[in-house]
């Protein structure tokens, strides 16, 4: 091969792996977006059984209802969320396991750190995720 296509193939390579460490940075940002989502919606259960807690007329009741429901349809939503990720997740992790072991074109110690540092964030957000409990 020339240093042409050398060149050529690291730059391919350098590509590659700022799009695996985008992809890594953007599972750590839904997953910190998912914490959020089911942050909010366990916050506005715990207001709304304290709003209507003891005896209710109708009228409360049928408000009691609506908030729950919306409640229910925002965690809906989360599951959706959490489900699309660990669809996504195994094959981001396939292509920077790829690119990290690649014995031709091995990767750049910066971009090693840079995943590294994406590799932390998802493991924060994972993290923080997992400390929050639902009711």
């Amino acid at each position: 091969m020339s240093v042409d296509r050398y060149t050529q193939k690291a730059h391919i390579k350098a590509a590659e792996g700022r799009r695996v460490i985008a992809e890594v940075n953007r599972l750590a940002a839904d997953i910190g977006r998912c914490e959020r989502t089911i942050t909010s919606v366990a916050a506005d259960l715990n207001s709304v059984n304290a709003k209507y807690q003891g005896t209710r007329n109708t009228r409360d009741e049928v408000e009691y209802l609506k908030v729950l429901l919306d409640c229910a349809k925002r965690k809906l939503a989360w599951e959706k969320q959490l489900a699309s990720l660990q669809k996504r997740t195994p094959a981001v992790l396939e292509k920077m396991a790829a690119l990290l072991n690649d014995p031709q074109n091995p990767p750049a110690d910066q971009t090693r750190v840079e995943i590294l540092q994406a590799l932390q964030k998802v493991q924060n957000a994972m993290a923080r995720l997992q400390g929050i409990e639902v009711q």
